[in-house]
C-alpha cells in the first residue's frame, strides 16, 4: 500500500492500529531463566499428556520432566494421574514390550469415541527386560513388581521391582522356591506369592514382607486339588482369589486356608479386573457381569455400553474406579500377507444404584496397531497379544 494511503487510513480510524508483540527469544526462554525448584512446580500442574510436546522445547524441560522430582512435586499438589502400563508380546517374538496408555491432547481421531479425547498405547524403550513368559506382575502404589516366570528355558526365583516413572530397578532377594504363572496379591503389608510350582512343594506359598524386605514359607496346600500355573488372580476383601487351568480358589491370609469357590465358575474369565472390592467380568451372554463377594451374587452390568465382540485376547483394568477393556481386532483372518492387530480401548464409568451397576460409555477408539510381520497369526485361534496389565498413580 502507498505511503500517503496508509496515512488516511491512520486519519480516519483517528488513532493508530495495535503493534503486533514479537516472541522474542528471551521472552520465550523466561521459565528457563527460573530456578529449577520453580520451574518444577509451575510443570508439575500441566497434565502429563501434554509433556512429550514440552521436553522438546529444551534439554532443560525434558531433564525436568524425566527427574523423580517432578512426580513428587505433582503428588504434594494432588495432580497425580492414574497411568495403565500394558506388556504386550506376540508368539512369535516372545519378547514382552511395555507401553503406557497416554491421553492425546488435541481431540478426536477417525474411528474413535468420546468428545475430544483419543488415547494410544506410547511405547517405553527404557524399560527393563523381563522373562519372556509366565512372570508375575502386580502394581503397588508407584512401583510394579515383577515375580519369577521363565529364561533360557527355566523357572527362576528372582523378582524385582520398577520404580515409575522413573523407570529404575531394583532386585528383591529370591524366593525359595522357583516359580511361573503364580498368583500373587498385597495383603496387609505383604506380598503373597501362591503356586507356580509343584503343589506339593513346601514353599508353595510364600510371603513377601515389604518393609523387612524378608520371605517367608507359609502353610502349604493339602487339602484342595489345584493346577500347577495359574491363569490370573486378584485380591477382594483381603484374600487373593485365584483362577487356575480348572476352577477357582479364595486364599485367606489370615487363616492360611485355601478353598474352591464353584460360584466364581460361572462367570470368571481371564477378562476381569477388581474396582472396589467387586469383581468385574466378560463372562456369558456377551456381557459385562460383576460379581459381589459380601453378598456371593453374580450380576449382570446395567446400561448400554460398548463391548467387545469376542472375549478372547481381552483384559480389563481398573482405571481410576473406571473400567478399562482392551482387546484386540485381528486382521490376520481377512488379510494374512499383512497380519496388522488392531488393539482398541474402551473406558466404561460405573455407578451403584442399590444393589445393581451401572456403567456408561466413555470412550472408544483404536490405541495402537501392530504391523509387525512376526505377528502374523499362523494359528487357528486369535493372537493373545494382551499379556498383563497394571495401574500406577503418578
Amino acid at each position: 500500500m502507498p505511503r500517503s494511503a496508509a496515512s488516511s487510513v491512520v486519519s480516519i480510524a483517528e488513532e493508530p492500529p495495535p503493534k503486533k508483540q514479537l516472541v522474542t527469544a528471551s521472552s520465550s526462554s523466561s521459565l528457563l531463566q527460573l530456578p529449577d525448584e520453580i520451574t518444577v512446580n509451575c510443570l508439575a500442574r500441566v497434565p502429563r499428556c501434554y509433556y512429550p510436546t514440552i521436553s522438546l522445547v529444551s534439554k532443560t524441560f525434558r531433564r525436568l520432566i524425566a527427574s523423580p522430582e517432578i512426580y513428587i512435586e505433582r503428588s504434594v499438589n494432588c495432580r497425580t494421574e492414574h497411568v495403565i502400563y500394558v506388556v504386550l508380546r506376540s508368539y512369535a517374538t516372545e519378547t514382552p514390550r511395555w507401553y503406557s496408555l497416554n491421553l492425546k491432547p488435541f481431540g478426536n481421531e477417525s474411528g474413535s469415541t468420546g468428545i475430544g479425547i483419543s488415547h494410544r498405547l506410547v511405547p517405553i524403550p527404557s524399560f527393563p527386560p523381563i522373562p519372556c513368559w509366565g512372570m508375575s506382575i502386580i502394581a503397588l502404589e508407584s512401583e510394579i513388581y515383577v515375580l519369577g516366570g521363565c529364561i533360557d528355558d527355566e523357572l527362576v526365583s528372582t523378582g524385582f521391582v520398577i520404580e515409575c516413572p522413573s523407570y529404575r530397578c531394583r532386585y528383591l532377594p529370591s524366593m525359595k522356591q522357583a516359580r511361573g504363572c503364580a498368583a500373587v496379591g498385597f495383603v496387609d503389608g505383604k506380598l503373597y506369592v501362591i503356586g507356580g510350582c509343584d503343589p506339593l512343594s513346601l514353599n508353595w506359598v510364600e510371603a513377601f514382607d515389604v518393609k523387612t524386605q524378608t520371605w517367608e514359607t507359609l502353610l502349604g496346600i493339602n487339602n484342595v486339588e489345584v493346577h500347577e500355573k495359574t491363569i490370573t488372580s486378584f485380591v477382594m476383601n483381603d484374600k487373593v482369589y485365584i483362577m487356575d487351568r480348572k476352577n477357582s480358589f479364595v486364599y485367606d491370609p489370615k487363616e492360611g486356608r485355601l478353598e474352591s469357590d464353584m460360584l466364581l465358575d460361572t462367570q470368571w474369565s481371564v477378562c476381569s479386573c477388581v474396582i472396589d472390592d467387586r469383581l468385574y467380568t466378560f463372562g456369558s451372554k456377551h456381557k459385562i457381569w460383576v460379581f459381589d463377594p459380601i453378598s456371593r451374587n453374580w450380576s449382570g452390568l446395567k446400561g448400554e455400553v460398548d463391548v467387545p465382540q469376542k472375549r478372547d485376547g481381552c483384559r480389563m483394568a481398573n482405571h481410576g474406579g473406571k473400567l478399562a477393556i482392551f482387546y484386540n481386532r485381528d486382521k490376520s483372518f481377512s488379510n494374512r500377507e499383512e497380519g496388522s492387530t488392531e488393539i482398541w480401548c474402551t473406558e466404561i464409568e460405573l455407578e451403584r444404584r442399590g444393589d445393581k451397576t451401572w456403567g456408561t460409555t466413555l470412550w472408544s477408539n483404536l490405541v495402537i496397531t501392530l504391523k509387525d510381520p512376526f505377528t502374523m497369526l499362523k494359528l487357528e485361534k486369535p493372537l493373545k497379544v494382551l499379556e498383563q496389565l497394571g495401574l500406577i498413580k503418578r
